[in-house]
Parts: C-alpha cells; structure tokens; sequence
C-alpha cells in the first residue's frame, strides 16, 4: 500500500451491495488520450487511455505533447521526458532495440538520459517528471493505473515513481514503479526491447475525486533509459486477486541457508525436499475478499502427487493489502520424472481475472543432468556489459557459471553451456572450470580452482546450441563429495582491447532465463581472475550451465518426459468469426509449430511460434481470410504432436 500524507484528501467508496454511477455528459478527447463513458462499476473498464501518439512533423523536434501536459524540471537540467517513435536506442553504452509495445508503431513516451548526459563529465543526475491533464474521476470507485514499459537505470530504481494528487499538488501520494531493481536490471527480467505491464491500484487517492494530478518522475541516476506506452486508467474488478511472487525452498538441511529449487535435479542429488510453498497474494479489486486462500499441486507426468492449501492472515482481505501465505508442508520427489508446481490463489467468489492469481513452475528427476535455469533461453546474458574491464586491455578468464550444492558422492563428466552469441572472430575462447567452495569452517573462503576442460575458440556454429565440454580427469578431481558446493560453468577470454562495442556489446553471451522466483542466489560471476565471486548484474537470472554427471540410470518410468505433460485445448471461439484463440501446455521446453489445414489436407497456415518453456501459451489466429468451413490444427512441439478440428463461420 502506499504512503503518503495524512493531511490528503481521501474519498474512497467500498462497493457492498449497489452500484451507482455518474454518466459523463460527453467524451473527451485530449490528443490520442481518450475519456471513455462510464457505464458499470467494478468491471474492469478502461476510462482513459493514451498511446503517446505524439508525432508532429510541423514542429521542428518532430512531436507536439497534446494540450494539458507538462513537464517537470525543478533544477532547470533539461532532461526533460519526451516522444520517440519506433527506433532502437543507441548510444555510447546503450544499444536497445526498438520497443515491442502494443502500440508500438506510433511511437512511446521515453527519457532517454544517455542522450542528454553524453558528453558531461560529471554525469548529471537526472530529477524530471511528466505530468499527465486533470483527470475527472468523480464517478469511478475504484481507479487501476497501468501501463507498458521497459527501463534499465545505472543504480537502482527508488527514484521511479507515481506521484498522485488529488488537492491540487499539495500532497502527493508516493507509487514505486521501479519493480524493485538494482543496477542495470529490467523490469521482470524481460529482455531487450521486450515490455511488462505496470499496474498500481491508486483507489485511496483518486478514486471518487474530480480533479487527481498524476506524475511519472525519475531521479537519482544518471544514465541509460525509461520507455512508457499504452497508459490507462481503469475500474477495477469486484474480484481481482493478484499473485505478485511464487517461490518454494528445497531443504537441504541447513538452517543457515535458503536453498532456490533446481530445474534439473539428479536422483543421486535429491538429498532433501521441497517445503515453504509461497505466494504474495494482493486484492486488487474493489470488493473484500473472503476466505482467501493458497492452493499447491504438484503432478509428476500428469498425475496429481502432492496437494496442499493455506490461508491468509486475515481470512478478509481488504482492498489493497497484500498478504503472504507460506505451506510449509513438504514434497520429497523419489522417481525419476518430470514435474509441474502449479500454485492458485483463490476465494470464495468467483474470480473475474483468473490468469492473474496463478502461476507454474517446472522440474526433472533426472539421471545425469544438474541444472539450475530451464532449457530455453529467454534472453542472452552479456557479463561484458558490466564486466567489459579497462579500455585497452583484454578480458582474461571471466567467469560466467552457478553454483551447485553437492548431496550425493558423484563423478562429473563434463560442463554444458548454452551459447547464445558473441563476434565469432577467432579472439574469443572458453573453456569449462569447477572451483570448490572451501569449508565453512575454513578462515579463507576463496573458491579453489578445481577442474577444467581444453579451451575451444567460439565460433558461429555454437550459437543458440548447448556447447558440452568435457572435464580433464585426473583419477581425483572430477570425484565430488556429500557436502561440497562447486561452481560450475566457463571461463572465458576476450582477446580485444577495445571496450565499444567488442567487450561490451559483442562479448561472450550465454542463454538465461528467470521461472521460480530464487530464494538464494544461484548464478555466479567473477570479471577478472584476481576479483572475488558475485552476481553481477544477474540479479534473479539463471545462467544456462549444466553439471553432467557420470549417471545414465534413468528408466523415466516407461513415460516420454517430452509429450507426457503436454496438452492441446479446444480454439475458442469455435465457430470462430474473424478471431479465434488456440491454447496450449508444453511439458517441456519444444520448439512450436502451428499448422492450419483444409479439409483437402492443404497447408493453409503455418506459424513458428520459435522455442518456448514449458507451461501455458495461446496462439491469436486471425480467421478474416479463410473461407467458411472445417479446418484442422495441429500442434508440433518436440516430440508431442496433436490434432484438432476447429468451424470458421465467416
């Protein structure tokens, strides 16, 4: 919840039974900013809207801000928020490309500071906000403020916010919109260009008020960018739950440690179980929700193994409070297989968001492979955007890796590393290497340098490929015991000198992704040989290393891990009328096809939807040019391959 001053004024109304309103005598139009009339509370509708639809080839910057926009420049620096159409960001030590934005095409709202600190030295801090027209309102109970975005800020983002008033500007109420992040983080972990929707409910300010001021300010860094589009004000639902985080601890017996959950797990590493089931649970919506709850299941090849519910503090949970519900009962997998933790947040109404309040996640019983990051990468992950070293020297055995608790006597066969990219000319090299963790007990806790595997030079070929290197044996080394914690992944050495764009841009890059939010860390990173270990600029990101293992046991229970889970469901709507939604879960990460043919077995559309991670997806298909008539789809993924018949009705 937010905080703000006391002295504000509040008029916030707790819908029970009724449900008035206010029509709005007229539609406004401010530019492409859009007052839609009111008609029902707590359904979810959009009042207001904008798409920064700014572009002005009349005015000499190429933009004009509609009229009631303003912007905020107490310190007179001039970095003043301002229109860019659909164009990459590219400066000194930003290369981004353009935004994936809904509305991408005519343009977005940004600050972008490299732009205007190239040059300075010392940078300037960045103190600017821009402030959006009096908003009207008087007849909505309830008011959601959201938009898309994607930002990476030099120090963290407490200087992100929404400031909204309803007095005039007197007092401001306080919304951190920096998600959280530290440096050169992304909202949600997304990748480059991609974007995430902000939400914040900021009912207690601006709900049932004729005259609500909203800011956007950044301050308190220096450079890099803040990309905003497709802002709306919306009524809340009468039913919203949101889960804001999901996460679950493997025990591993230690009191002083709070270990994340592996995506691949070794049967001869099991050494524990899952337990701390949790989930942050806010009600979103206008209404009290009642018997609000937490429900875990666990199925392992489609079959339910593993059932648990917990409840909030409060069995009340009012509008805009947040509640944090922990099953500390615990799961101890056995077999091999392949798992889904699908956490669900509920109550006893019905829910009119239900997409919100759940989430999955994924893991393998396996023989060999050890791994903490699923297999498909969502992002490439450049340690040499923050660990690009001194202008004139080479990068010499950077470490990229993560750490892995040994619970079983094993022997390691190899390193696999997901390569993803960087400039294949020959100067870049990597090899595998392991470093021990000392004891505890031990006064120096510097990782020994354990084992590793010949150096191979990068190259084209390698790219978007799971790279396996070897490990050279010595009859002692590769032999690891109950109880060690080892660093896995690879060395590497960058042979340029230059910092742009060899060591920064066109460095090293290996696949990352996030799932399960991590309770400790589980990537590790270290830039030159004589620096210490940390996480960088990880932050939350599960490098794409695996630890194999000389095990090769697995059975899978006669079940093909690979389609065992897997599912097609019906198109809707079916008949479908110009649009149709097809929807779909993978049991394991696959690459995605999907074809549409006719009754005749024509091919009449095939989409590659590319590599995707295990879990839920839907596909879009826009019907408006096929003919009336039975169709078939089909859905290819990895092994899994299933059919469907499907009615357009055009």
């Amino acid at each position: 919840m937010s905080i703000f001053a006391l002295t504000l004024k509040v008029n916030y109304m707790k819908k029970i039974f009724t449900l008035s309103f206010v029509v709005l005598g007229m539609l406004m139009f401010l530019g492409q900013s859009t007052y839609a009339q009111k008609s029902l509370k707590g359904n979810g509708e959009v009042f207001y809207s904008t798409t920064f639809d700014w572009a002005d080839p009349t005015n000499e910057q190429g933009w004009t801000a509609p009229e009631g926009f303003t912007f905020q420049d107490p310190d007179d620096i001039g970095f003043n928020w301002h229109w860019y159409p659909n164009d990459s960001l590219i400066s000194l030590f930003v290369s981004e490309p353009p935004s994936q934005a809904t509305s991408r095409e005519d343009g977005s709202l940004c600050l972008f500071l490299n732009r205007y600190n190239e040059g300075n030295d010392p940078r300037i801090d960045v103190n600017n906000g821009i402030q959006f027209p009096t908003m009207d309102c008087s007849s909505h109970s309830s008011v959601i403020l959201r938009y898309e975005t994607n930002f990476m800020a030099y120090s963290t983002t407490a200087g992100m916010e929404i400031l909204v008033s309803n007095d005039a500007g007197v007092h401001w109420a306080s919304f951190a919109a920096g998600f959280g992040n530290g440096h050169k983080a992304r909202p949600n972990g997304i990748a480059a260009g991609e974007v995430t929707v902000f939400e914040a409910n900021i009912s207690d300010v601006a709900a049932g008020m004729s005259e609500v001021l909203i800011q956007i300010k950044w301050s308190g860094t220096s450079i890099y960018f803040w990309i905003i589009d497709d802002f709306q004000l919306a009524e809340a639902w009468d039913n919203d739950l949101r889960m804001d985080y999901f996460t679950a601890e493997w025990d591993d017996g230690d009191e002083n440690t709070k270990e994340s959950i592996s995506y691949n797990m070794p049967i001869s590493q099991l050494g524990g179980s899952m337990k701390n089931f949790e989930a942050s649970i806010t009600n979103f919506g206008e209404l009290d929700q009642n018997e609000t709850y937490l429900s875990v299941d666990i199925m392992k090849n489609n079959a339910s193994v593993f059932n648990a519910t917990g409840v909030t503090t409060d069995p009340w949970l009012s509008p805009l409070l947040t509640d944090t519900v922990t099953i500390e009962t615990a799961y101890t997998p056995t077999e091999f297989g392949h798992y889904k933790i699908s956490f669900d947040a509920g109550q006893d109404e019905t829910e009119q968001t239900p997409e919100n309040d759940m989430n999955e996640a994924f893991f393998n019983i396996t023989d060999s492979v050890y791994s903490r990051a699923g297999d498909v990468a969502t992002e490439s992950f450049v340690w040499g955007l923050d660990a690009y070293g001194t202008e004139g020297e080479p990068n010499e055995q950077h470490f990229v890796g993560c750490i892995f608790p040994i619970y079983g006597n094993t022997e390691v066969d190899a390193v696999s590393v997901y390569v993803t990219g960087g400039l294949a000319d020959g100067e870049i090299e990597f090899r595998s290497a392991l470093f021990l963790l000392p004891d505890p007990e031990e006064e120096d806790q510097t990782p020994i340098p354990w084992i590793t595997s010949e150096s191979v030079v990068l190259d084209s070929s390698m790219f978007n490929t799971w790279v396996t290197l070897p490990v050279e044996k010595d009859g002692e080394s590769e032999f690891l015991m109950e109880g060690d914690v080892v660093y896995a992944g690879v060395e590497y050495w960058n042979w340029h000198t230059e910092n742009i764009p060899y060591k920064r841009y066109q460095n090293f890059a290996i696949g990352a992704n996030k799932g399960i939010r991590d309770n400790d860390p589980v990537s590790i990173v270290r830039s030159l040989i004589t620096n210490n270990f940390g996480q960088g600029i990880t932050q939350g990101r599960k490098l794409m290393v695996r630890l194999l293992l000389n095990d090769h046991s697995n059975r899978i229970d006669g079940v093909d891990l690979a389609t065992s889970a897997s599912q097609l469901e019906q198109n809707y709507p079916n008949p479908a009328v110009d649009m149709t939604q097809i929807q779909y879960e993978l049991g394991s990460d696959s690459k995605v096809v999907l074809e549409i043919t006719d009754m005749t077995g024509r091919v009449v559309l095939q989409q590659n939807e590319g590599n995707l991670p295990a879990g839920k997806h839907s596909i879009e298909i826009n019907t408006k040019n096929f003919e009336s008539g039975v169709y078939f789809y089909t859905l290819k993924a990895g092994a899994f391959v299933a059919t469907k018949r499907m009615i357009i009705a055009n």
